[in-house]
């Protein structure tokens, strides 16, 4: 099941570790990268008395993101793009990903996603690996986020006409009049490529495309573009009508919102986002406010925690019923979810789960040898995702322990990422400045498998 949901960093910050671990069983947490700009922005806040210093608040804040039950969408600058070329963008609640290859199989269509540069920089922050450039971008980020008169001199410099609206459903009305204007359109299409990235040679590419299709309206031929344009316009006659107030944060707290399309629940403590949502959302969306997600969620952990072990790996992956909870209610109405149901109660057997991890293998191995292009990923059977877990990442056993804390140690987790190294440098994944002797890593490898060669050794000579 993939009940999708998006935090701002507002509703991100409020949940702990054991909320945030929950949150992600039931469900699929979608990372926005403003979200991790704005988690990288902290590096670059000066420290306070009594407040951890702003690397560990980083390595915290990232080591929250978990990433087998999390995905980053895709920046939206390439969604517009994609769907300005009529390359299409799904409506399903779901996100959208970097595709890096695809692949048919015995009959099977399906596609690898790529790690995204997000992801491999969450996966150092975990660990307190800040780079300089990550502190140059921090610093960037803090500039342009915190400098308070940054839209006091964008409202000064509108020039617009006051148009006396008093709400976020009068606002919503005004703007999509104004987008909507046929005469209006080919102007719409100039103002995405300026505000979206767009080269001169694609623009080219697709006016071509909209002039050879008759000229339709832009909601109609890129429904995603025209969305984000939407945003950006409530926005600014927001600010205008004195509906959006002039905080220099307002910016980053509207880039949010061009994710909507992508997720069923979106939650938020954010006052524009309060503001604006309730007129965004679908029918089939729902908005719940920052502090009552947070109520919902820490209800259910210490639900949880009074049951026996052995009742509390039951609700691994579904909620326990608590007929007042929102994450409860929104699986018997999204899902049918309900208690007696054998579907729900569904144990896999030994052999159910030995097959699956077959079929995954052979997958996975088979794939990197018929790569393919043109496959259509919307109708994929299949899709493979490789991703890096931390050794302070939730064990996938479900026990809601941490990696280190369940099925390995500190000690033996370092030293599978040591051997991997060594075998990544040795097939030529990680280049060195130096000749390798093969044959001589070969070596290494075999006696740290079998306990000839001793990894706290290794340790020693590292530090």
């Amino acid at each position: 099941m993939s009940l999708t949901l998006i935090l701002d960093k507002s509703s991100f910050q409020s949940l702990n570790y054991a909320e945030l671990h929950r949150l992600s069983c039931y469900y699929k947490h979608i990372i926005t990268p403003v979200l991790t700009l704005e988690i990288l922005g902290d590096l670059s806040k000066e420290n306070k008395a009594g407040h951890s210093p702003s690397e560990e608040r980083v390595k915290d804040f990232a080591r929250k993101l978990f990433p087998g039950e999390t995905i980053i969408n895709l920046d939206y600058r390439k969604v517009v793009l994609l769907d300005l070329l009529h390359q299409r963008i799904p409506h399903d609640r779901m996100p959208i990903v970097g595709v890096e290859t695809t692949s048919v199989i015995n009959g099977q269509k399906g596609f690898k996603v790529e790690e995204s540069e997000e992801e491999k920089s969450i996966y150092k922050w975990k660990e307190g690996y800040f780079s300089e450039a990550d502190k140059e971008l921090s610093k960037k980020w803090r500039r342009q986020t915190t400098e308070a008169e940054i839209l006091d001199r964008l409202k000064s410099r509108m020039h617009l006409k006051a148009k006396n609206l008093s709400n976020a459903e009068e606002l919503n009305e005004f703007v999509e009049e104004h987008l909507n204007n046929p005469s209006f359109q080919d102007t719409l299409l100039l103002i995405i490529y300026q505000n979206y990235d767009i080269n001169a040679g694609k623009a080219v590419e697709i006016n071509q495309k909209w002039i050879s299709e008759g000229k339709p309206p832009i909601k109609e031929f890129a429904p995603y573009a025209y969305h984000c344009l939407k945003i950006d316009t409530l926005f600014l006659f927001g600010l205008q009508e004195n509906l959006i107030s002039t905080r220099s944060t307002n910016i980053v707290d509207m880039e949010y919102l061009y994710y909507l399309p992508f997720t069923k629940v979106f939650s938020s403590n954010d006052i524009v986002h309060k503001f604006l949502v309730p007129v965004l959302i679908k029918e089939d969306q729902r908005f719940i406010e920052g502090t009552a997600l947070k109520e919902d969620i820490k209800h259910l952990v210490k639900t949880i925690k009074e049951l026996p072990l052995e009742d509390q790996k039951k609700y691994y992956l579904k909620p326990p019923i608590v007929q007042e909870s929102f994450t409860f209610q929104l699986w018997k109405e999204f899902y049918g979810y309900t208690v007696n149901d054998h579907l729900w109660n569904h144990k896999p057997t030994t052999k159910e789960k030995e097959r699956a991890k077959r079929k995954f293998e052979e997958l996975h191995t088979a794939f990197e040898q018929n790569i393919e292009h043109g496959v259509d990923i919307e109708n994929a059977d299949f899709i493979i995702r490789q991703t890096n877990i931390g050794k302070n990442d939730p064990c996938p056993c479900g026990s809601g322990k941490k990696l280190i804390e369940c099925h390995t140690t500190e000690d033996e987790f370092d030293k599978e990422v040591f051997i991997q190294k060594l075998e990544d440098i040795k097939s030529g994944k990680i280049e060195l400045d130096i000749p390798i002797n093969k044959d001589y890593l070969d070596q290494c490898i075999g006696n740290l498998k079998s306990g000839k060669l001793p990894f706290e050794k290794i340790k020693a000579l590292q530090k």
